[in-house]
């Protein structure tokens, strides 16, 4: 093993080590508030509210403190274990972060309402306010984790190649496609009509069920609307990927950023399935099974996209990244 090697392997260790920090932090804090609030708590917690400002349902204290600190024990245990895998499992990135969100969320749950009742002078007379608002830092540290934990190298297949243009310094190349996915199109197009119908709902029998229908179809219609089509660019700035009918970006990678791109057979399950991928192989837009690229960058995550005829896009990225690393030295 090289320096270069042994400096990577130690930098990752650390990433893991923090990684494993962060997701015991749930836990820890909930044994440290629960030392602290449990003089000013007595056997009675108020546990839910229905919007309203007085509490609604009450819990045991300390049961039901055991039973929260039982669930988020058990979180927390998978989330180390999913942190000691990372470096043999794709999904492993993934999932300790999940775990990470829920044993935050589970532990904050306890907290927020502990935190409600030890501060009035009854149980009843508890009242949530903006405490709720800590529920971000569940959210939070599950992004820590997923952020600390060192990428997977890209799965990249053994048949996958490298095209390269041949390119004088001088010469200047660019390309763009728009490639688009018939199940995509498809699912849009019933989302759209099924959203028509529910804003006609929502319009003749207007209640909040039905406006959070149609609010929640538009979303879902917005989002495969967001991904198909796509238009795909490969020039001196980088590589970018957009959609074609919002025009919102969905991916950029400097071309500075990029190491290699090579052309691969996508498969979706080792890119977190099919659409917007993140998962703990990288960033991916897949919409089917089949050729596509994956490009490499220096000091982050692959990126995957599929896409016809691949050798093009490939071949053109990998020239100007060897232009622009002979134009810097």
């Amino acid at each position: 093993m090289t320096s270069q090697q042994d400096e990577s392997a130690a930098r990752d260790a650390v990433r893991r080590f923090l990684a494993g920090v962060c997701a015991v932090l749930p836990l820890l804090a909930l044994v440290v508030v629960a030392a602290a609030m449990g003089p000013r708590l007595g056997p009675r917690l108020a546990s839910h509210w229905s919007g309203a400002a007085a509490p609604d349902g009450f819990a045991a204290t300390w049961g039901s403190f055991w039973t929260f600190a039982a669930i988020t024990a058990v979180l927390t245990a998978v989330a180390i274990v999913c942190v000691a895998l990372t470096h043999r499992r794709a999904w492993s990135r993934t999932w300790a972060a999940i775990a990470g969100v829920l044993s935050g969320t589970t532990a904050t749950a306890w907290i927020v309402t502990a935190w409600a009742t030890a501060a009035a002078a009854e149980p009843s007379e508890a009242r949530l306010g903006g405490r709720m608002a800590i529920l971000v830092l569940a959210v939070a540290g599950g992004a820590a984790v997923f952020l600390l934990l060192p990428p997977r190298p890209a799965p990249i297949g053994a048949a996958a190649t490298a095209p390269r243009l041949p390119l004088a310094p001088e010469d200047r190349v660019s390309w763009t496609g728009v490639m688009s996915s018939g199940v995509l199109v498809a699912a849009g197009a019933v989302g759209g009509c099924v959203f028509l119908i529910a804003l006609a709902a929502a319009i003749a029998m207007p209640s909040t069920a039905t406006v959070i229908g149609a609010v929640v179809l538009l979303a879902a219609t917005a989002s495969v609307l967001l991904l198909a089509p796509v238009r795909l660019t490969v020039d001196q700035r980088g590589i970018r990927l957009a959609s074609v009918l919002l025009r919102v970006p969905l991916i950029r990678v400097a071309l500075d950023r990029i190491d290699t791109v090579v052309v691969d057979t996508i498969e979706p399950g080792q890119w977190g399935g099919w659409g917007y991928r993140v998962s703990g192989a990288g960033l991916a837009y897949v919409a089917r099974r089949g050729p596509g690229i994956v490009v490499t960058r220096r000091g982050g995550n692959a990126v995957a996209i599929t896409i016809d005829h691949p050798e093009q896009p490939a071949a053109v990225a990998n020239a100007l990244v060897a232009q622009r690393s002979r134009a810097t030295g």
